[in-house]
Order: structure tokens, then sequence, then C-alpha cells
């Protein structure tokens, strides 16, 4: 299957790029896996090594849809699906 990731601040910089499409088979684990893979600065800003999970001040997103799961085992993506990973957003 075929999923959209879009990219924001941090990450935006590290992948210079504001969209990527990848193909992926299971779940949002495998997803990272590939993003790691090819851009390892993500790995250190994404995931926390102690929880083994996302880290809790990223958003994960799901075709609009807030997804509170951190674990990405458990987070199913499907065909067609769009991702993004969001920092809060402060002001002042």
């Amino acid at each position: 299957m075929i999923v959209e990731v879009l990219y924001f601040a941090e990450i935006k910089d590290i992948t210079g790029k504001e969209k990527e499409r990848f193909e992926i088979f299971h779940n949002l684990e495998e997803l990272l896996q590939l993003l790691f893979k090819k851009y390892s600065a993500l790995q250190t800003l994404l995931w926390d090594e102690r929880s083994q999970k996302i880290h809790n001040v990223f958003s994960v997103i799901i075709n609009n849809q807030a997804i509170h799961e951190k674990d990405p085992s458990l987070i199913q993506i499907n065909d067609g699906d769009t991702v993004a990973f969001l920092l809060p957003v402060s002001g002042g």
C-alpha cells in the first residue's frame, strides 16, 4: 500500500521536503523504520528510546485525525492514508 507522509517544522528541515510517499505493508512501525533508515536524524527527534514509542511531544495525525496511541506497532495504516507528525503550536 502507498501512504503519504507530510513534513512540517523540524521534520521538514531534516528531510528537505514537504511530503513524500512510501510503500508499506503493515503499520506505523514499518513506516517509521523506513523514515529512520532514510533520515537518521528523525530517529533522535521522533523516537523515545526509553519507552520504545514515539516521543510524547509529537502528535501522530492520520487523515487529519489525531491518534493518541504512541506505540507504532499498534497503529494501523491503510492504502492512501496521509500521515503527519506534529509538534504542539505555541504562540504569544
